[in-house]
């Protein structure tokens, strides 16, 4: 990697306090990364024009924003073959304009995860990681877990573990809001162990969150709902298992969001795991039992 500036250092400090992703790859990936986006340029220099257009549009986009965050995603997913051309704009070509506010800055990072990662190509799995040790914002750290969860292979189930294990608070919370998209077992066995011994409201909500991604019934019947079609049937049973447990032992919010959750999961286990809860609130079960199909 080449040597920074006391300059380069600080201006990378400020564009990471304003929601940029510091990207640091292996010398190995690096050559890796930039040989594919050679390739891509070649073969695709269409997408990489329309990624510098979006990426040109920032400023404009952010003003005319009617939330925190303006949609970027959505206009970078409308873009073909550009897997290679968000990796650049990602891991090389980095932060937007200081001048710009931070909610484009965060905008374009959580934009560019997104999109990486709804392209499912294990091949990028390595600046995916690289983003998600890297992210700061909170934000942009839910939309790093979220992509790189995307992939569904080995070496995200375990980086997003890892990560989540490595981190507290508000930065946790992020990563376990996010990891749900990674539906593999060893990503679902760790957010219900994880759920069964908290005890922090914004934890547990970020975890129920997730798992009722990891187990939602409808996106698990779609081609791209799992990577691992073995692993469904465990997926929605380990989730139900952990919720209905949750939902049986809290009040308020927690309570009202697990429910969701066991709606949303539905698995086949769902009214028995709920009938053995029963003891603990049985008008509360009995609702939710009416709820259930």
């Amino acid at each position: 990697m080449r040597t920074l500036s006391l300059m380069t250092v600080l201006v990378a400090q400020v564009a990471l306090a304003r929601g940029a992703v510091e990207i640091t790859l292996t010398p190995a990936d690096d050559a890796a990364l930039r040989q594919h986006i050679a390739a891509a340029k070649k073969s695709a220099p269409q997408a990489f024009t329309a990624v510098q257009a979006v990426r040109a549009q920032m400023a404009a986009i952010d003003a005319k924003k009617r939330g925190r965050f303006a949609p970027v995603t959505p206009r970078l997913n409308a873009i073909p073959d550009a897997t290679w051309a968000l990796a650049e704009a990602l891991a090389v070509e980095g932060a937007l304009d200081d001048a710009l506010p931070r909610s484009a800055q965060v905008a374009w990072q959580t934009g560019l995860l997104e999109a990486l990662g709804a392209r499912r190509d294990g091949k990028t799995e390595a600046v995916l990681v690289a983003a998600l040790d890297g992210a700061t914002a909170t934000e942009v750290l839910r939309s790093a877990a979220d992509g790189l969860g995307r992939l569904g292979t080995d070496g995200a189930a375990a980086a997003l573990v890892r990560s989540a294990s490595q981190r507290s608070g508000a930065a946790r919370d992020a990563v376990l809001a996010g990891m749900g998209s990674c539906r593999r077992l060893v990503v679902a066995d760790y957010l219900a162990r994880q759920l069964a011994v908290s005890t922090a409201e914004k934890e547990q909500l970020a975890l129920i969150k997730a798992l009722s991604v990891i187990g939602n019934e409808w996106a698990l019947e779609t081609p791209a709902g799992a990577p691992v079609k073995a692993e469904v049937p465990q997926l929605r049973a380990i989730a139900a298992g952990a919720l209905v447990k949750r939902f049986s032992e809290s009040s308020g919010n927690v309570r009202q969001q697990a429910q969701d959750a066991i709606l949303i999961v539905n698995a086949p286990e769902t009214k028995l795991l709920l009938a053995q809860a029963r003891a603990k609130d049985p008008a509360a079960v009995d609702a939710l039992l009416a709820k259930t199909r």
